[in-house]
């Protein structure tokens, strides 16, 4: 419910945010490849599109408060691999929607760097292997409370791409062993983000 309320309320925001003088709404679409530490796999192997809304506000020539909102994909993915005699398979599939409060800061025309926390709700979740769906596993948090930064390259008055990385602060579940290891309390999700921003607003505004 309170999900709800938050996806309603960025979106009034949103159509809002086109009139205003001060504020840029986005929207934006992009491609993310993610891992899960502790899950005795390497490499950001899943793949899967992002996609969402969000509003910005300047605070001065050179910075801003945005906040963004959207769907994102998490987990990790074996595929098999028959020409080394290996047919196992795995995949945890983590579907959220995230949100994010960021500070952007503009580091020259050409480059902005965007940082600040981020909350992913938890929508559903999937884990298998080669022999179908995997029980007697532990539970995943409800919440994934991460940091998120991105480098962002703008390339026309409304366009600009985006390299971001997010990282779990907190683990997503426990080990299944149930053992924790100093900072390591758990599996944590990594996430490495591509993205093309398309803004509105106020064109005279660098809200970046």
């Amino acid at each position: 419910m309170k999900l709800k309320y938050i996806l309603g309320l960025l979106f009034i925001f949103f159509l809002t945010s086109l009139k205003a003088q001060n504020f840029k709404a986005k929207l934006f679409l992009g491609a993310a490849g993610s891992q899960v530490s502790g899950d005795e796999l390497s490499g950001f192997n899943k793949g899967t599109a992002l996609f969402g809304l969000g509003v910005t506000y300047p605070i001065k020539a050179t910075s801003a408060i945005s906040l963004q909102l959207y769907y994102l994909q998490k987990g990790s993915r074996k595929p098999s691999k028959l020409d080394q005699g290996d047919p196992s398979t795995y995949l945890m599939r983590l579907n959220y929607i995230e949100s994010t409060v960021s500070y952007d800061f503009s580091l020259s025309r050409k480059l902005y760097l965007r940082a600040g926390p981020s909350i992913g709700y938890l929508i559903s979740s999937k884990e298998e292997d080669q022999d179908g769906p995997l029980g007697n596993r532990s539970k995943f948090s409800p919440v994934d409370i991460s940091l998120a930064g991105a480098l962002g390259f703008p390339f026309s008055n409304s366009w600009n791409f985006e390299f971001g990385y997010l990282q779990s602060l907190l683990p997503i579940r426990e080990h299944g062993s149930g053992e924790t290891y100093y900072l390591n309390k758990g599996q944590y999700n990594s996430v490495i983000t591509f993205t093309l921003v398309k803004s509105f607003g106020n064109k005279t505004e660098k809200s970046e």
